[in-house]
């Protein structure tokens, strides 16, 4: 029996219900329901639990549904199983990421800037300035991840390096290819790759 994973994300949270949809078809390709569908995830820590495939009001497509509880590497296993089209499994890898549970604050931020000279009601100031242009432009789980929080902490350090910096060269603020810029690139590839997995589409 073919079937296919329609959703696959590969990064999930502790603490969350990891979601992704399959949709089974006969050997023509006309989507076809399954005798059964069994989810098998093996943990980090070696030992194994089953999820869950519920069927969908659509002919052929389930929801697969795993909570997750250890932080690290699972790997799931999906087998489907039909006496008319024939048997299929389909297996991948998933990695669940640690929370902090919260942004970080003043002293967080103070002790990633490190040897500084803006004061604390400069940090506060730009702390909170990116944490709401972080939100704007992320989706946030309600457990605040670290990777988030490491770019919040950059994107504060990016923003007091901003103010005394109005003319910058390209060259020493941003490895740029050494052409001068009257203002400060907004893009930032560590920033960029730290909040890739939660960056909202723009649909035009």
């Amino acid at each position: 029996m073919p079937a296919r994973m329609l959703e696959l994300p590969d990064v999930t949270d502790v603490g969350d219900t990891y979601r992704c949809v399959l949709c089974v078809t006969d050997l023509e390709g006309v989507q076809a329901a399954a005798d059964s569908v069994t989810v098998t995830v093996t943990l980090p820590s070696g030992s194994t639990a089953a999820g869950t495939a519920t069927a969908m009001d659509i002919l052929g497509v389930y929801v697969v549904e795993h909570d997750v509880t250890e932080v690290g590497r699972h790997q799931v296993a999906v087998a489907i199983v039909s006496t008319a089209f024939g048997n299929d499994v389909i297996s991948w890898c998933l990695t669940a990421r640690a929370t902090t549970g919260v942004p970080p604050d003043m002293s967080a931020v103070r002790s990633y800037l490190g040897d500084i000279s803006a004061t604390d009601e400069e940090i506060a100031d730009a702390l909170e300035a990116e944490q709401a242009s972080q939100a704007r432009a992320c989706t946030v789980p309600a457990e605040y991840p670290p990777d988030l929080a490491q770019a919040l902490k950059r994107r504060v350090a990016r923003n007091l390096a901003a103010r005394g910096v109005p003319l910058v060269n390209i060259t020493s603020f941003d490895g740029g290819g050494g052409s001068s810029s009257t203002r400060v690139p907004w893009r930032d590839a560590e920033i960029a790759r730290l909040e890739g997995a939660f960056r909202r589409w723009t649909i035009a």
